[in-house]
């Protein structure tokens, strides 16, 4: 029902806006690096998305979880500055072997994260792009305890423009999980204009901590232009462990659907 609320406010929106001025759409997704641009001033943009995530948990077992609605909402406060919304709803559940799978969902919302995010460099030269990206979260599943349902990111990400159809992105923050400790965050993000409409990407991302195995992934996929406003995705990764260690029993990948509209609210 979301979704359906959610395409029809899309449809609406751009026949009122058919003489639209040109402004791009740049989105977050799809893979894991934040863009380092923020929306014009007076614009609102929403992400919104849809993910399977599979992972082995031991021979016999798996561990699944659908992210139904992965939603972000942003809004050009001013030029330069931008301010986020996002929440999501996924179903997880642990597949054992000789079970019936479709009894063993446990459904909940995410965290409610607000945030900004500022731009700090234009590119120049040999300069990139650059933002600075910070968001506070509150896990909404089990809010009992502020302190240790809080979530927070700080994070800096830039582009570099390599010609006209290839680019060059990198980010690298922090986060806090919870009840989780800190961990450092970083992607480096690769991708190419097959044409006005068409692109494709290919992404390494991963974390690092003191008291945790580090993680390692790999993600690539797809965005296309409806028009330069509205762009749908799709891409698919998986654990790198996987494939450089020969991990006997482990398996983990995702795949993931979903599109982001551009918009200004008119009076």
């Amino acid at each position: 029902m979301r979704y359906i609320f959610f395409l029809t406010f899309i449809a609406s929106s751009y026949l009122v806006q058919a003489q639209e001025d040109s402004i791009q759409i740049y989105t977050d997704r799809p893979g894991f690096s934040d863009y380092p641009k923020t929306i014009p001033k007076g614009y609102f943009q929403v992400e919104a998305g849809f993910s399977f995530d599979s992972e082995t948990v031991n021979p016999n077992d798996k561990n699944q979880v659908i992210n139904w609605n992965n939603t972000l909402v942003k809004y050009g406060l001013t030029s330069g500055l931008e301010l986020r919304l996002s929440q999501s709803y996924q179903s997880v559940r642990l597949l054992e072997s000789g079970t019936s799978p479709e009894f063993n969902w446990i459904s909940n919302s995410g965290p409610i994260v607000v945030g900004s995010k500022v731009n700090l460099l234009e590119e120049s030269g040999l300069i990139p792009q650059t933002a600075v990206l910070a968001e506070y979260g509150i896990n909404t599943a089990n809010p009992s305890t502020f302190e240790n349902n809080s979530y927070y990111r700080i994070q800096m990400s830039s582009i570099y423009q390599l010609n006209p159809q290839w680019y060059l992105m990198a980010n690298l923050g922090y986060d806090k999980l919870f009840e989780n400790l800190g961990r450092l965050r970083f992607t480096l993000n690769s991708g190419f204009s097959i044409n006005e409409k068409l692109s494709v990407y290919a992404e390494i991302y991963g974390f690092r901590s003191e008291s945790l195995t580090p993680l390692n992934y790999f993600d690539g996929g797809f965005t296309y232009l409806i028009n330069p406003k509205f762009q749908l995705d799709l891409h698919a990764g998986f654990d790198l462990v996987q494939q450089v260690n020969n991990v006997d029993n482990y398996q983990q990948s995702f795949l993931s659907i979903g599109l982001g509209y551009l918009f200004k609210v008119k009076k």
